[in-house]
């Protein structure tokens, strides 16, 4: 078992225990998260590595933002990400679920899913796919 462990909706946890300070949590998210060629998730440091455990993906997107360009998208980790060729949306089985739910690149191998809330949101005011930056990018199976 890892001693880190990022669950479904997220939230980090280390030994079992929830990571209370969000600013230590954006600090791993940020600087020493990675994941490698297997699809295997490390914390990793100039001197050590961590195994961590991911339920689904690292990042739920949760708010996005409408800019004369397209759409930026917000993790959990309040980190922003341009909906776009660079981070295309793309549907993708969940690994719980199994249903094809919307999931984007934020950086080198790390993803997020659309966050439920979020993802109806989506729907509601776009339909079945969402333009940003010169792409269109299906938010479910039709």
């Amino acid at each position: 078992m890892a001693d880190f462990k990022i669950a479904y909706d997220g939230t980090w946890f280390h030994e079992g225990v929830r990571i209370q300070r969000d600013a230590l949590a954006k600090l791993f998210s940020d600087k020493a998260l990675k994941v490698d060629a297997e699809g295997n998730y490390w914390l990793q440091t100039p001197f050590e590595k961590y195994a961590v455990d991911v339920e689904d993906v690292p990042y739920v997107i949760v708010d996005y933002q409408e800019t004369p360009d397209g759409l930026d998208l917000t993790t959990n980790m309040g980190e922003t990400v341009p909906l776009g060729p660079m981070h295309p949306m793309e549907l993708k089985a969940d690994k719980t679920t199994r249903e094809m739910l919307p999931y984007i690149e934020v950086r080198q191998g790390l993803r997020a899913r659309l966050g439920r809330p979020m993802y109806y949101n989506l729907v509601q005011k776009y339909g079945a796919s969402v333009k940003s930056r010169g792409g269109t990018y299906p938010l479910g199976v039709v």
